[in-house]
């Protein structure tokens, strides 16, 4: 088989790396498409994966994703006529899923995200299968105009496809941590993506309370963008450790004893894994509530909040111990997203 993935977030640089080297370890032939993209080109070489780029991110402003859009649909028409691809795979992707309808190719889609409503939108009605979590209902997605009997729910959570069998990549010293220190890790919130509106964030708030109090731990702070890690080293680099190159996040929070995050995947991930997290801003989705109900997660709606959690969790060793043992027990029950997803393929669901 001809299999075309587009791979356009860091997420989906882990999320299908096992699928493409199961395929390819069969013999298919697999074309991994992205866009010019600084986190998502970095990631893909640290993890092997070989991506074709095609087209640009169009950045924060309507006018320039628009652009950016159309400009990419007309260079992967072009492209994906040339590789005739049996299958597209994809999280979701606008572009690509306007290309494989309009060429015909039947398109298997994935989506934990409801909420992002410009991409399911642009998406989601063109999957001939959609792919999703078990805890997201099935009406979340067809309110975007996808037939119920074309969606397939999982029982896993995104980040399990690639952390079951993961191996620790870094140690301390690779950032320059004092290993005898507790380890804070602090990621900012994706603010340019089109689902994220709140623009007055309280990241900078919570950065500065936990810069003032907590300065006797190692502090690694993660920015999203140019603009942020520039800001970030301006104002905190003689404080903190400010990452300014991608870095393969899961082996960063084996090293980290809590992460705080704005509740997208490093927190889930976080989460699976057993480290303490703290989301701070994207709590009512799907995901994010699940592990909050579950306890994997804890959410804060201020300063005084994270200060509270982050004491708790860096000092209650029974705490940690317990959220371990959970996060581990729940990680082993998750399907195999990986097998299930070369089965559909292989099998030719999709026809």
């Amino acid at each position: 088989m001809k299999i075309w993935f587009d791979i356009l977030t860091p997420k989906q640089v882990n999320f299908f790396k096992p699928v493409v080297d199961e395929l390819r370890n069969r013999k298919h032939n697999v074309l991994c498409t992205s866009r010019k993209y600084r986190e998502v080109e970095e990631l893909a070489k640290i993890k092997g994966l070989e991506l074709r780029i095609v087209g640009e991110y169009g950045g924060e402003s309507l006018h320039g994703k628009l652009k950016a859009s159309a400009e990419r649909v007309l260079q992967l028409t072009d492209a994906i006529t040339q590789f005739n691809p049996d299958t597209l795979v994809s999280l979701s992707s606008p572009e690509a899923s306007r290309v494989a309808f309009g060429l015909a190719i039947p398109h298997l889609g994935f989506n934990d995200s409801p909420h992002a409503e410009a991409v399911c939108r642009l998406s989601v009605p063109f999957m001939s299968k959609l792919m999703c979590p078990w805890i997201i209902p099935v009406q979340d997605f067809t309110n975007y105009g996808i037939s119920k009997n074309n969606i397939q729910r999982y029982k896993a959570l995104d980040p399990a496809i690639w952390l079951k069998g993961f191996k620790q990549i870094y140690k301390h010293a690779d950032f320059g941590l004092d290993p005898a220190k507790k380890t804070i890790t602090f990621r900012l919130e994706e603010s340019k993506a089109a689902y994220y509106s709140n623009k007055d964030s309280i990241s900078i708030k919570l950065l500065k309370s936990l810069a003032k109090n907590f300065g006797d731990c190692n502090l690694v702070l993660l920015g999203r963008y140019p603009d942020q890690i520039e800001s970030l080293q301006r104002d905190y680099g003689n404080k903190a450790v400010v990452i300014g190159s991608v870095v393969d996040g899961t082996s960063l929070l084996m090293l980290t004893d809590v992460f705080v995050g704005s509740g997208g995947t490093m927190n889930c991930e976080a989460a699976l894994l057993g480290v303490p997290n703290i989301s701070y801003a994207m709590n009512k989705i799907y995901v994010t509530q699940f592990l909050i109900r579950k306890g994997l997660s804890k959410e804060c709606r201020n300063e005084n909040q994270m200060l509270k959690l982050l004491r708790y969790m860096l000092s209650n060793n029974k705490f940690r111990v317990k959220l371990r043992t959970k996060a581990s027990l729940m990680l082993s029950q998750m399907e195999d997203l990986k097998k299930r997803t070369v089965n559909i393929l292989e099998s030719h669901q999709l026809k």
